[in-house]
């Protein structure tokens, strides 16, 4: 009896090609498998806190100041005299601020233009009588510190003053007497600043300025008179913040 191999070998090359084939499969079965029960995760994008910036801006606004001339030698008024004044301001600033939470930290250097001025009227009686006052330039340097609430920050500041300050008097005479002095002081305030579309944020802010006694002499007299001056400004302002974000689109 005569035995064909033919068919006998041909259903084990089929076998074994199965098995080959499901050992090849298996593997990349299985990774779809674990892919589709643990998805690849993402790492979160952490946004730059919205306050940390260098800006540069704008302001403008108003101010009423007072002076006050204690005269030793009674030349120019009885004991004292009170100067009030008011006027106008505009300037710049450049600064820079750093966030922490909701705690902004930062500092800023402003200078403004003054047409801050006052006048009392002559004595006709005190020939040297007569006084004007004109604050024609100030400028600040200040850290500030506020909290914020989103795209809201509130912030107190306070720092040193200077100011250019233009002081008359004898005005009732033929021959005005002109000092002009400058003046360092202590400033302090407080303000409200809301960021608006884009990198531009728009603030409103008021500041006090204190420039303590100095002695000025006003005429011929053998004692020089003592003068201070303090001032209350409101000011309203734009500032452009240059962020990370914008640095590197650009």
């Amino acid at each position: 009896m005569t035995i064909s191999i033919l068919p006998l070998a041909r259903r084990r090359f089929s076998c074994a090609a199965a098995a080959v084939c499901l050992l090849t499969t298996l593997p990349l079965s299985a990774s779809f498998a674990v892919a589709a029960d643990f998805p690849l995760k993402t790492q979160p994008v952490v946004a730059a806190p919205l306050w940390t910036a260098f800006y540069i801006g704008i302001h403008g606004g108003g101010g009423m100041g007072s002076s006050r001339l204690d005269d030793p030698d009674f030349q120019i008024a009885n004991d004292h005299v009170d100067v009030t004044s008011r006027g106008a301001l505009a300037g710049a600033q450049v600064g820079a601020d750093w966030q922490f939470g909701n705690l902004v930290a930062g500092g800023q250097l402003d200078a403004s233009w003054s047409s801050i001025k006052g006048s009392v009227a002559p004595d006709p009686a005190v020939i040297l009588s007569g006084l004007s006052v004109q604050y024609q330039s100030l400028a600040t340097g200040t850290g500030r510190v506020g909290y914020a609430l989103g795209n809201v920050l509130g912030y107190a500041r306070g720092g040193v003053a200077w100011a250019n300050v233009d002081y008359k008097s004898a005005l009732g005479s033929g021959f005005p007497i002109d000092v002009n002095h400058q003046r360092t002081g202590l400033t302090g305030g407080a303000g409200l600043e809301v960021a608006l579309l884009g990198n531009l944020s728009a603030r409103v802010e008021y500041d006090y300025i204190y420039f303590g006694s100095a002695s000025i002499a006003l005429g011929t007299r053998r004692n020089p008179s003592n003068v201070d001056h303090e001032l209350q400004l409101v000011k309203v302002g734009l500032n452009w913040r240059f962020t990370g974000d914008y640095l590197l689109a650009r």
